[in-house]
Parts: structure tokens; sequence; C-alpha cells
């Protein structure tokens, strides 16, 4: 359970009851705001790649590249976007692809999905190329009084609410993705083979929960590559090399693509933030701790690569190059793990020297409107609206 930055109980209710209810607007990193329903002008430009607003209702980022990418007959490799924003969602981003497509993309028509302009442009769109997003989201089924709650919950916030990783980061269903990861800078390479595809908790697909099951009893990994559904993609390149090879672990592991392996480390490293930042929210007023500086802002956003003497505590996502500091080492020596762990000697490639992320978040331009119990507010790159309205909901 993590600590709650507010002392009032929230108002209940739930979101994301429909895709109308959780609206995403990105916002670019000049601050402008790619807004829902509306075409984006640009100054024509030449180049090799096109940049193009994507709209979509109900649909994951991925799914909705993979569909266009089916329809204009080329590899969804050859997108890019700045990053992923919700399914259960109406949602806006930038993305990229190459030149030759545009106008075949201003001529799609898929349903949910929409255009909302495209230009030219010298370079494709990177992973990170945005400022941060715009939310409106309605909370059904709130508690009485709920105007009155908010109003007392934001005057405690004062402006800012604890900046966690959500849920999303640890596994769309089964919340895994970051006990993968501990095992993996154990080095039980095994253990965290066999968690990722036998784990069967929170699985929502039947015939997947069985096949799951199955194969933790028998560790057959040809027949459960006839039993594991076709969508499991992941699981089935990794027990096919199995199936070849059947103690090879680490090969059947570099089967999955490397962003894959990188997310296992990424949401230990999350989880890590999470329970130090909660144990400091538990104990008190926050303050600047070894290895930590204050970051000013752009555009009313954390900007980590401004040190200020003031502003927003960046600490650490820990990785090999990080000192620990005392309560850093209290939590490894806990865990039985080295920091040096995260230079992943079975598997180089995924190694990971730490960042920096800011202890709390701003809630910028907060609204709330009682008659429709709707909150809106914009948030930085990589904070999570979840985690924000748990403060405005959770009793």
């Amino acid at each position: 359970m993590l600590s709650y930055l507010s002392n009032t109980p929230g108002i209940g209710g739930a979101i994301k009851s429909v895709p109308e209810d959780f609206l995403v607007e990105e916002i670019s990193p000049n601050g402008d705001v790619y807004e829902l329903g509306t075409q984006v002008q640009h100054p024509s430009e030449t180049g090799p790649y096109t940049h193009f607003i994507l709209q979509k209702n109900n649909w994951s980022t991925n799914s909705a590249i993979s569909e266009i990418s089916k329809r204009l007959r080329t590899n969804e490799r050859n997108f890019n976007f700045a990053g992923s924003k919700d399914k259960l969602a109406i949602t806006t981003q930038i993305a990229s692809v190459r030149s030759d497509f545009r106008d075949a993309l201003l001529s799609l028509r898929i349903k949910d999905i929409s255009i909302n302009g495209a230009w030219g442009a010298q370079d494709r769109v990177q992973l990170g190329d945005l400022l941060g997003n715009r939310f409106t989201i309605r909370v059904r089924d709130a508690c009485d009084g709920a105007a009155d709650t908010v109003a007392a919950i934001a005057g405690e916030l004062d402006g800012r609410f604890p900046n966690y990783f959500g849920e999303q980061r640890f596994g769309s269903s089964r919340r895994n993705t970051h006990l993968v990861g501990e095992k993996l800078l154990k080095g039980e390479l095994e253990g965290a083979l066999l968690m990722y595809l036998c784990d069967s908790e929170g699985e929502t697909h039947q015939e997947a929960t069985l096949a799951r099951k199955e194969l933790q009893e028998t560790r057959d990994w040809a027949r459960a590559l006839n039993s594991f559904p076709k969508h499991l993609r992941l699981e089935r390149s990794m027990l096919a090399h199995l199936a070849r090879k059947p103690d090879d672990y680490a090969g059947a592991l570099r089967s999955l693509p490397r962003n894959i392996l990188l997310m296992f480390i990424h949401a230990f490293q999350s989880d890590l933030f999470n329970r130090l930042l909660s144990d400091r929210i538990r104990e008190g007023p926050l303050e600047l701790e070894a290895g930590e500086y204050f970051c000013g802002e752009t555009f009313g956003f954390p900007d980590l690569n401004k040190t200020e003497g003031e502003g927003w505590i960046s600490a650490r996502l820990i990785g090999y190059n990080t000192p620990l500091n005392p309560r850093e080492k209290e939590l490894f020596g806990s865990l039985s793990i080295q920091k040096d762990a995260f230079r992943m000697k079975a598997i180089p490639e995924i190694a990971s020297k730490g960042a920096y992320r800011t202890l709390l978040a701003p809630l910028k331009d907060f609204k709330f409107l009682a008659d429709t119990t709707t909150f809106s507010f914009a948030l930085p790159s990589g904070s999570y609206a979840t985690m924000a309205m748990r403060e405005f909901m959770d009793g």
C-alpha cells in the first residue's frame, strides 16, 4: 500500500467506465496541445519523414499503429511515436512514418482512428519527444459532497502529488513485470523465464490460463508451443527456442525484443522508486537526501536538466552508476541485491546505469466540475494520471 500525500478520504467512484470518460491530449515539447478533434496546421516542410497526429478511441497505441501499418502494407517498425497512450480512452499523440506514406495515411478510413494533420520532417519522432499530457477524467458513482471533498484534498496537495509509477508499469493484467525483473537481476534466468511463461494469476484469457498452468506442471516446451494461444506471440517465441534448446534460458529470453527485456528491468527500478517514495511520505515532509538535487521548470513542468537551488526534488531510479545513500543501501540489503547487478552480466544489452525522476509531480491547470464529477489537469511526461486520481478517489 503506497502512502498518500493527502489525509482526507476520497470521493470513491470509478474511472474508465467508457473511453469517453478518459480523454488524453499530448503536449508537444514547445507547449502546444494536440487537441481532440482538431486538425494541426504545420508549416509545409519536406524531408524523409512524415509527422502526423494520431487520434484513437479504445485502441492501444501499439494496436493502432499495427492496424495502420497493415492498411499501408508496410512494417510497423517504420513507425515511431513519442509515448504510449491508454487503450480505454480517447487520445491524441504525435507519430512518424516515412514521407512516401503521407498521402495514403491521410486517406485512411479506420473505425475510431483519425489522422489530425500530417507534415514533412527531417527526423523521425523519438520516444520521449513530448512535454506532457492534458487529461479530462470523469468519475462515476462518486460519494455525496464530492465538491467539498475534492476542494479539501486539493488544498492538502497544494498543486502536487506523489510521482509514483502506475500499475500499468507492472503489467496490464498479471502485474508481475517487476518480479521478473528482480529474478533477472539476481541471475535467476530460469526462474525469470518460468515466471513470465507460467504465472497465471490475473490472466484474463481462459485458454492462456490453462496453458500456463499446464506448462508449470509439465515443463514440456514443445507441448506448450502447441497449447499456448496464438496471441501470446512473445511467449511462443521463447517456447520455440526452448523446444530446440531446452536448457538455453538466456537464449530464450533473448528471443524477446530488447525493449521487452528492458521493460522487466525498468519495472523493477520503478518498484524500488515507489517503495522508497512511499516510505519517505510516511515519515514526514520530503527533504533532499544524499545524491539528489533540485530541478527547475519548463512551461510549468519539472525539467531534470535544470539544476536549481530549490524546486522539485529529483531522486534516483537506481542503476549500476548510482552511489547508494543509506536509505537505498538498506532496501538493497533487504532484497539481497547489489547495485552492480544492473550491469546484467548474463544479458549485458539490457544493463541500466540509472536515471532521475522527481519525487512529486505538478497538477498543472487543475479544475474540478462538480456537476459531472469531471477532473482536468496536465501532467509532465512519465507521470501517471491514475496516481493523481488515487489521491482524490481512495478512501
